[in-house]
């Protein structure tokens, strides 16, 4: 009898031990959970990396509410994306992938194969959303994969500064009932087209949500990239106010971050996607396709300066959150951290260069293009660019490409630079500390012989080194016949492609895409 009530007890202090074991780590991970930061990423849609005020924009005080959050927290001068358009150039954030590695090119879908950073934070406690444009974030159609929320604003709603607020909120409370961190991706609609005061706009209700101020003619000026008619200056006009309107999201947003007890310990990244949507800047990997202009703040951890000296990317967010947050990055990933650069502003002599590429439209159109962009200078391959393919983007279809086309008849300097916006050259180079809007193509220049190789060769060891399709093509330049075929045979998959792809977009440069089912598997291309 003593033998069994000695063995009751026993049992009774080991369940008691094992409980409380249990209890101590669960809480400690709830613990851990609640230390994490939380993270809001937000992104303007075609901004220019120039347009905010404290970016040097020609309005002052357009974007009051960006300007404050790069003056509380790390804004850098020399930050890029890798893609000039929406889809892959987001991607490249959630993977640490470029394009070419994922898969996400253009604006299809790619197996579920990759590791992606709201996966990663997922399955380390925490709570993940994507508030508007959930497929262009996405690799994968099926979002709940990726996402515990997941929502894309329709109609004048994308347009609305108060409707990204309430959002915002919306999500926040979600988040707080979990009682974990948050990892939320914000897209505003602004400054994309159609912009405000546009026909199309006004006709689909989107200037219904004006800007909080609405300028004038007189209060903006024409790019130099581009030829200055009325028509492109009231363009260049309507796309500053739509600037403003973002501005004004960015705003309702953050007012409501504030009032989260965290605000602290919310790490906020801001940038633009890409370029602004005109000639010679969106769809092209010159400065004005791919510089972003990046801000990091986080109140409990870093403290405000600008960091003139880093060179950084949007391939490297991904790894700089997983290390900010203690999590392992996959070996795939090809992106780096850049935490040091978030508390320093000394040169990173290990990131010499940041590599961006172009490869399609939205409608599955290529024209393939790769840059290796220096502090200074940029290096530019088109293996599309012989003499036998136009160039066809988003802005084709645009007003300005328009204006352009007409005064290119009667204009003989207008004429040069939309020959040349058409068909390029295979080799671009371009000095972009004297010539930031890449007027004057030096790849032919004899004083730039040497930094010209030093660049290509970047770029060469780059494509080899992430499996880049393009590199058969780099390794041929010289050879228009190769090229050529080359391009017949991207262009003959790209069409595979456009039938058979499930696409972003109800439609393609061939039709409909309702009826495509398949995902495209990098493995196999």
């Amino acid at each position: 009898m003593k033998i069994i009530r000695l063995f009751l007890l026993l049992t009774l202090i080991a369940c008691n031990s094992s409980k409380n074991t249990n209890q101590s780590s669960s809480t400690e991970t709830a613990k851990k959970e609640q230390s994490q930061p939380n993270i809001l990423l937000i992104t303007l849609d075609d901004m220019n990396w120039n347009s905010p005020a404290i970016h040097g924009g020609d309005i002052p005080n357009i974007t009051p509410h960006i300007d404050k959050l790069a003056t509380s927290g790390v804004m850098f001068q020399n930050a890029y994306v890798q893609a000039p358009n929406c889809s892959p150039s987001r991607v490249v954030i959630q993977t640490g992938l470029y394009p070419h590695q994922s898969g996400m090119r253009g604006f299809f879908f790619v197996e579920n194969t990759i590791n992606t950073l709201s996966v990663l934070l997922k399955e380390n406690g925490y709570y993940t959303g994507v508030l508007n444009k959930k497929s262009d974030t996405s690799i994968h159609p099926d979002y709940d994969a990726f996402w515990d929320t997941h929502s894309s604003f329709t109609g004048d709603k994308k347009r609305c500064a108060t409707v990204y607020g309430d959002e915002f909120e919306g999500f926040l409370k979600n988040a707080r009932q979990t009682n974990k961190p948050y990892y939320c991706v914000l897209n505003i609609a602004d400054p994309h087209k159609p912009f405000f005061n546009d026909d199309i706009s006004k006709k689909q209700g989107f200037d219904n949500c004006p800007p909080s101020t609405i300028y004038g003619l007189n209060e903006v000026t024409v790019p130099e990239f581009l030829p200055e008619t009325p028509k492109i200056k009231q363009q260049i006009l309507n796309y500053y106010n739509s600037v403003k309107r973002g501005d004004d999201c960015v705003g309702e947003v953050l007012k409501v971050l504030k009032t989260n007890k965290d605000f602290d310990n919310t790490i906020v990244i801001l940038l633009s996607d890409h370029g602004m949507p005109f000639p010679y800047a969106k769809s092209t990997v010159y400065q004005n396709g791919l510089k972003t202009p990046l801000i990091v703040s986080w109140p409990k951890q870093l403290k405000p300066f600008v960091n003139k000296n880093s060179l950084v990317s949007a391939i490297d967010i991904a790894p700089t959150l997983l290390d900010i947050t203690g999590i392992s990055k996959p070996s795939e990933m090809t992106g780096n951290s850049f935490l040091r650069a978030l508390k320093t502003d000394e040169e990173n002599k290990e990131s010499t260069y940041v590599f961006g590429q172009y490869d399609e439209n939205a409608g599955g159109i290529p024209r393939p293009s790769r840059t290796a962009i220096s502090k200074r200078y940029g290096y530019i391959f088109n293996p599309w660019a012989t003499g036998e393919y136009k160039f066809i983007s988003a802005s084709t279809h645009q007003l300005t490409y328009k204006q352009m086309k007409k005064l290119a008849t009667t204009d003989e300097a207008v004429k040069k630079r939309f020959n040349f916006w058409l068909y390029r050259s295979v080799e671009e180079f371009y000095d972009y500390e004297k010539d930031p809007n890449a007027l004057h193509n030096l790849i032919n220049h004899p004083d730039y012989k040497e930094i010209i190789e030093i660049h290509r060769t970047a770029l060469q060891q780059h494509m080899m080194q992430t499996n880049d399709y393009t590199l058969a093509a780099f390794n041929e330049k010289e050879n228009v016949s190769f090229l050529n075929n080359w391009m017949k045979s991207e262009v003959e998959a790209a069409t595979i492609r456009s039938k058979t792809i499930k696409w972003k977009r109800g439609k393609n440069h061939l039709g409909s895409t309702k009826n495509n089912s398949k995902l495209f598997n990098v493995a196999e291309d």
